[in-house]
């Protein structure tokens, strides 16, 4: 069966790593999720609360860390150094191996990996300057925090790979704030982290973002992770009352996609991922609104129209006043582009003249584009996959869900949305908890066909 082919095994966060509190939390949600009426437990799914490991940092040849408990340096399993409060060290990448040291010292060991442990319970060390949304828009670095075991490793790349071993549930801790906001409504962090939880398992049984040393990455290609930095009371508390729940199609997990903002209508799968499963859930798509009519979106003039409307669904913040800061810019969005800039971007520096038009050939039922044609004065090509026509652009667009004007020279770009648009809006989803709807109602309005069930013992 399914199961069969994840090495899972018992997690000791329990004991190592959570706080009293957090402890007492936790047992309280194991007993809530077992008397859920509504919530089936697997038929296939039997085992106990995994350890994960994600990798933080793959894109530096340099490390700085920051111990903010104490901490040793383990070489061989052997302890190497002992790394008190506030101590710095720094991580080199050099001649295939790595080095470190403690800054302001001349000593300097050189070794194959290094692996770093706490020695308090939940111990924590801060990162410095972590890439983030590398390739996007929002990309930039930070120093963020993690507990956990530290390892790092020498990649074939000439950088350094930092990997965090954690539980799958403090995993989730330090993905469902990062990827819908701490400030989110309850109910919709608990949709979230059933979401996240789901696309957890998936990636651990399948290996999709799996390398040597590593099970999951931090970044958008799977789900962003970004430790402790943003943890709070509220979003722990829905990863725990959540314990164990995910998202099914007739007993198999589901990849349970999610975007910022659907800019008002999902989109099916079969126009993003055409290499992807389509479960039954993934061959449904509509409006995000209760009645969920699928808007007629298969003309550019249609089209056109929906961008510049403002249609009464969830997602629209200036409808739904009290969504969060952060989703006000996504759901309709502009952006400007020198004739010249974009040539050059669009080209890839290939001599063909300048861009005179962007055409679309195939748009999904959202309005996203999945097939575009860039016609210059000299030559066109063609781009398909909605992915792919984002990328042309340098940073990445928000959404492939776009219309195209010139004026003065240049070229206006106007749009909806921000991400694929499968699967759950996480604008919406905030939407509909300040409404009042529970997590569950969540996910069905956006997982059609799907049942909540548990996979913990």
């Amino acid at each position: 069966m399914f199961i069969h082919n994840i090495n899972l095994y018992k997690s000791e966060s329990s004991t190592i790593y959570l706080s009293l509190t957090i402890l007492y939390g936790f047992l309280l949600v194991m007993q809530s999720c077992t008397s859920q009426p509504d919530i089936r437990k697997s038929e296939i799914f039997n085992f106990v609360e995994p350890q994960v490991r994600v990798r933080i940092v793959n894109t530096l040849d340099t490390v700085q860390i920051r111990f903010l408990d104490d901490w040793g340096g383990y070489l061989n399993d052997r302890l190497a150094n002992e790394f008190g409060k506030d101590e710095l060290i720094n991580i080199k990448f050099s001649d295939d191996r790595i080095s470190f040291g403690k800054s302001g010292s001349s000593k300097v060991i050189t070794c194959d990996s290094l692996i770093l442990k706490s020695a308090a319970k939940a111990g924590e060390l801060e990162i410095k300057n972590v890439s983030y949304g590398v390739g996007w828009w929002w990309a930039g670095s930070e120093d963020r925090t993690y507990e956990g075991g530290i390892s790092v490793y020498p990649s074939e790349s000439g950088s350094l790979e930092v990997i965090v071993t954690l539980s799958l549930e403090d995993y989730l801790c330090g993905v469902v704030p990062y990827e819908i906001g701490s400030d989110s409504p309850l109910e919709a962090l608990k949709a979230q982290a059933v979401a996240a939880r789901s696309e957890a398992v998936i990636a651990l049984s399948s290996d999709l973002y799996g390398g040597i040393h590593h099970d999951l990455t931090s970044d958008v290609e799977c789900q962003v992770f970004s430790g402790n930095n943003k943890r709070t009371h509220k979003s722990n508390k829905a990863v725990f009352e959540t314990c164990g729940l995910i998202l099914s199609n007739k007993g198999q997990p589901i990849n349970a996609y999610y975007a910022s903002n659907c800019g008002g209508c999902s989109e099916l799968i079969a126009n993003v991922w055409s290499e992807r499963p389509a479960l039954e859930t993934y061959l449904h798509a509509g409006k995000d609104s209760d009645g969920r009519p699928v808007p007629d979106l298969n003309t550019e003039d249609k089209v056109r129209k929906w961008i510049f409307s403002q249609p009464d669904v969830f997602c629209n913040p200036h409808l739904e006043t009290e969504l969060p800061e952060w989703s006000q810019k996504n759901f309709r969005w502009q952006k400007k582009f020198t004739s010249d800039s974009l040539t050059k971007m669009i080209s890839g520096n290939r001599d063909i003249g300048k861009l005179l038009n962007i055409k679309a050939l195939k748009r999904g039922l959202s309005g996203r584009m999945y097939r575009a044609r860039f016609i210059f004065e000299q030559d066109s090509f063609e781009v398909t996959s909605e992915l792919a026509i984002r990328q042309m652009w340098h940073p990445a667009l928000r959404s492939a869900c776009f219309v195209v004007d010139q004026e003065g020279g240049n070229f206006i770009l106007t749009g909806a949305g921000w991400g694929h648009g499968v699967g759950m809006c996480q604008t919406g989803a905030v939407a509909q908890a300040i409404r009042g709807s529970d997590f569950k109602s969540i996910l069905k309005h956006y997982y059609q066909k799907v049942e909540i069930i548990s996979i913990y013992e």
